[in-house]
């Protein structure tokens, strides 16, 4: 009953916001964002995976065509309440409701762990086949850290049932995209941060470099 009641609170957006906030998800993610966004074309379009309530719009070149991608119509409407520039498309991660090629740079945090085993390869899929060629994914999620307090407290109340570990994730990428980085750090709890790139039809995937031990 705890569970759901605050499965339920977290679909607002403001309490998601706020959660995010106090978890240090957002300004965790959009350090890593700016640290990582590397070159990026004139007026890029970025697409937001599981993007909730949006990412700020100085995080991006002036110019850019944001779209905010989330199956929750809730945390939508929070986007859309901020007034920020983008587009919000309500839609699933596995089946994205673009045209192959479309889009500059991929961003995924905090989805993963909502998805099965099954679904986890359509992610990393449907987000090669929408990047163009060159175009990269930026990936962040929690892992599994069960000699961590606070990641064992996550995994009990989080809604998502699927916490994988950081190598399970980087493998799972890596089958779709070149692995450009692989870092493991904590900021409350275990995160990884992955950052893959498209290349040509018979350049799929590639092996992954070793994270730095001592995190950051």
């Amino acid at each position: 009953m705890l569970t759901e009641l605050l499965h339920r609170a977290a679909s607002r957006a403001v309490v998601y916001d706020a959660i995010q906030l106090v978890a240090g998800a957002a300004p965790l993610l959009e350090k890593r964002l700016a640290e990582n966004l590397g070159h990026l074309p004139s007026r890029p379009t970025i697409l937001d995976v599981g993007g909730g309530t949006g990412l700020p719009p100085s995080l991006w070149p002036e110019g850019t065509t944001y779209v905010c991608l989330d199956i929750d119509s809730l945390k939508l409407a929070g986007f859309v309440g901020k007034k920020r520039p983008g587009s919000p498309v309500q839609a699933d991660a596995t089946r994205l409701p673009l045209q192959g090629e479309a889009v500059d740079l991929v961003v995924c945090k905090n989805v993963s762990h909502h998805l099965t085993d099954e679904q986890l390869p359509r992610l990393f899929g449907e987000s090669a086949r929408v990047l163009k060629r060159g175009g990269r994914m930026l990936f962040i999620d929690a892992v599994l850290a069960p000699e961590r307090f606070r990641s064992r407290l996550l995994w009990r109340y989080d809604r998502g049932s699927h916490p994988r570990t950081s190598e399970g994730l980087r493998d799972a990428m890596a089958k779709e995209l070149k692995i450009q980085k692989w870092d493991d750090f904590a900021h409350h709890f275990r995160y990884v941060f992955l950052a893959g790139v498209k290349q040509g039809a018979l350049g799929r995937g590639g092996p992954a470099p070793r994270p730095d031990p001592a995190g950051s």
